[in-house]
């Protein structure tokens, strides 16, 4: 299972999906739901769905990650060709650094997402300001092609066009226990998530029809997963997430999944509580959080009443929405719980 998992990581970190432009996780993803699913489809609004049948269709269990990553969209071109961002997501550009960024043009348009040369004075406001007086923000930035405002309309760069980090920085890095990369939330969820279709498809019939749904644009509104919610026989909705690691938090690395019991809106109580039994019984244990900054498909979906009962559970990460560390036996188990619940739901 773990070779499984390393191949799909590197499969799909590797991709761009930049919120509303997701077709290379779509193409990724999709032989594995094909494999593993009954049935796969897109719904109109592009989240991709993979359905194990279950023994009843009465009701149906639904499992949610999100396929698009933290990006940005071209805002401006200024007359130089100086391409300026706007973010989508949660995302500041001081989590990326000076480097290569891609803009998804007609093709890839490979630019340097830059701030300026530090060997300036206070005559270069901009720049003085990113070193002596406040954080780095969009307004700071550019990417720079090498091109003209001409040249990059040309090649399809305009604005709405979206921009993410290069490819060339996105290859994993395996680091003792961790999975180190940008796009980790939420590509490592949608991995745990082909664990689990795999594992409920080599077993019985689970008691209630499953839906493994890779959702679209859920950062900065979560608006897939209360598509799927409202569009799908499911009372039940299970999201996987990044779990941060940070001081105010209990969650220590390692491989003992995270059981969200509130983030944007509390979770279902009974749920979570199977969720860590589970867990417990699997022999790998389980955490407990509340987090004050974050949200997710499922918390939305049920804030909205789109669902009757929801839970998220997650991998601890580290520098989320940045170059992310993830703990890698917490992905595979999550994928085994999801797994174990599906086939042992609270019906």
């Amino acid at each position: 299972m773990q070779d499984l998992l390393k191949e799909i990581l590197n499969k799909f970190l590797l991709t761009h999906s930049p919120p509303g432009d997701e077709e290379e996780m779509v193409e990724a993803a999709r032989p594995y739901l094909e494999q593993y699913c009954d049935e796969v489809f897109q719904d109109p609004h592009l989240n991709l769905i993979g359905k194990v049948a279950g023994q009843s269709d009465e009701d149906a269990i639904l499992i949610v990650t999100h396929k698009d990553e933290v990006a940005t969209m071209v805002e401006s071109i200024d007359e130089e060709g100086k391409v300026h961002l706007d973010p989508l997501g949660g995302i500041v550009p001081w989590r990326y650094g000076e480097g290569p960024f891609d803009l998804l043009g007609d093709d890839i348009v490979t630019g340097v997402l830059s701030v300026g040369s530090t060997h300036s004075s206070a005559r270069s406001k901009t720049i003085h300001e990113a070193k002596t007086q406040k954080p780095l923000n969009w307004e700071m930035c550019y990417v720079e092609c090498g091109l003209t405002r001409d040249e990059l309309h040309e090649r399809g760069v305009d604005i709405g066009t979206r921009g993410v980090v290069g490819r060339s920085r996105k290859q994993p890095m395996y680091m003792g226990e961790r999975v180190c990369g940008f796009g980790l939330d939420d590509k490592a969820a949608c991995a745990a998530a082909m664990l689990a279709a795999k594992l409920v498809s080599e077993g019985d019939r689970p008691p209630l029809d499953v839906y493994f749904a890779l959702t679209s644009t859920e950062e900065g509104g979560c608006s897939g997963g209360q598509y799927a919610a409202h569009h799908l026989n499911a009372s039940t909705m299970i999201a996987v997430e990044i779990a941060p690691v940070a001081p105010e938090y209990p969650i220590k690395m390692t491989a003992s999944p995270v059981v969200f019991y509130k983030d944007s809106f509390s979770y279902t109580k009974r749920l979570c509580d199977r969720l860590c039994a589970l867990a417990d019984g699997l022999g790998f244990g389980h955490q407990r959080a509340v987090f004050r900054s974050l949200g997710t498909d499922a918390s939305f979906a049920l804030k909205a009443g789109a669902i009757g009962r929801s839970a998220a559970i997650g991998f601890p990460t580290e520098n989320t929405h940045g170059y992310e560390m993830a703990h890698f036996g917490a992905i595979e188990n999550c994928g085994r719980l999801l797994a174990a619940y599906a086939c042992a739901p609270e019906v």
